[in-house]
């Protein structure tokens, strides 16, 4: 295996700057176009479900139905987009919740078009390991008991172990800020909080984004639609205590070496990530507040409240309805949403299908290594045989994740 390197730039690991993300040159192997959606991601691979566009054609030109019901995957060594042979795929596609455990994928959650018309309280699961088997990969509905939240769609939801917290949301006409806990052992749903309104208790949203940290649920942002729209802000951040089952109120700390406020903007529509080896720092992205979008990025520490800046790391372009996830090894990706020219909303805002990623840790060495090598040796790594991997001499579980990724994909099933 060998290549001139001296034809390619020297590599060089950037943390906290963005770049997208290189993809299929076949513009027909491609996701269209997408807002509304969630994704997910390993060390491997980033899974895209669901999405919307008002104005979808195919690569031939073709109108095609404007609610995407596939579940797509990246590969972020190949640099290439495959959709995954699934059956049973939920029809809520919009404005869900996603999350992955292992190989085991969740929806939960969520709308169709038009918003608001139909909306899930269901759960359901798939299971990656299954893509390649002749009959592909399956949804199946999670049979649950107890206290079943209300269908809504736009909740704020966080897996902590076997547990799985939902928190507000809208009917499309309602919005709701209850909290309910599932446990996956027992398949049965807990009313943890009934909002009254009073108190310490957040106001009622959809779209807001929530996390996880020792022992408390934490909301940021989040709005409300209708003749009244509202963007709530990141002044002060409500943190739902599961002991005590009460809400507090918590206040922020201004990062003041940038201008007034020091804090994010009332927003909704953002996305919000936890950093996987250090999970006291939260990272939002993205969003708009009804005037003009949002490129910038902010982290904020749980331990001490206090809000960053980060000047530095921002993103391509104002986006939101994007989503946003980030791998066990560090690395942040943004997936789609809708774009707007200079942040400022004309109604006319495209859909977009890039990924934008950036490292939010410096990850081990061997990880560096291993981007380096793929900047480098791509493609001769994939082209070679299997035997002349071994005899490379690379770490199984790159010679393994090569293998994987090469495999041809099943044909698409409904």
């Amino acid at each position: 295996m060998s290549k001139n390197s001296n034809s390619l730039p020297i590599y060089k690991f950037k943390p906290f700057v963005f770049t997208v993300l290189k993809k299929n040159l076949d513009q027909s192997q491609l996701p269209l176009a997408r807002s509304g959606h969630r994704v997910v991601c390993n060390n491997a691979y980033l899974f895209s479900y669901g999405g919307f566009n008002p104005r979808t054609n195919d690569a031939h030109g073709q109108r095609v139905s404007s609610v995407m019901r596939e579940l797509w995957k990246y590969c972020f060594d190949l640099g290439e987009w495959k959709i995954i042979s699934c059956k049973d795929v939920p029809q809520e596609l919009a404005s869900s919740s996603v999350t992955l455990s292992g190989n085991i994928i969740i929806i939960y959650g969520g709308t169709g078009v038009p918003f608001g018309a139909f909306c899930s309280n269901r759960m359901y699961l798939g299971n990656l390991a299954n893509e390649y088997k002749e009959v592909g990969m399956k949804f199946e509905e999670l049979q649950v008991s107890g206290d079943v939240p209300m269908p809504l769609y736009g909740q704020g939801v966080v897996m902590d172990g076997k547990y799985i917290y939902s928190i507000g949301g809208t009917s499309g006409h309602e919005y709701e800020m209850d909290v309910h806990r599932l446990d996956l052992s027992t398949r049965k749903w807990e009313l943890l909080h009934k909002s009254q309104g009073k108190g310490q208790e957040p106001e009622p949203r959809y779209r807001h984004e929530v996390v996880f940290y020792n022992g408390g649920v934490y909301i940021f942002g989040g709005g409300r639609g209708g003749s009244t729209n509202i963007y709530y802000g990141f002044s002060k951040i409500h943190m739902f205590d599961v002991t005590t089952r009460q809400w507090q109120f918590l206040p922020a700390k201004q990062d003041h070496r940038v201008p007034r406020p020091g804090y994010p903007d009332n927003r909704s529509c953002h996305s919000c990530v936890q950093c996987p080896e250090n999970p006291n720092f939260v990272y939002v992205c993205g969003g708009f507040n009804g005037i003009r979008a949002f490129r910038d990025v902010w982290r904020f520490d749980l331990d001490n409240l206090q809000w960053e800046k980060l000047t530095r790391c921002t993103m391509p372009q104002p986006v939101y309805f994007h989503s946003t996830a980030v791998t066990p090894s560090g690395r942040m990706c943004c997936y789609g949403g809708i774009v707007s020219n200079g942040g400022v909303l004309d109604g006319n805002g495209g859909r977009s299908n890039d990924i934008t990623s950036a490292w939010i840790i410096i990850p081990k060495l061997k990880v560096i290594c291993w981007e380096a090598m793929i900047y480098y040796f791509k493609d001769e790594m994939f082209e070679s045989s299997d035997e002349c991997l071994k005899k490379v001499g690379l770490p199984q579980e790159y010679y393994e994740q090569i293998i994987e990724a090469r495999r041809p994909s099943n044909v698409v099933h409904s």
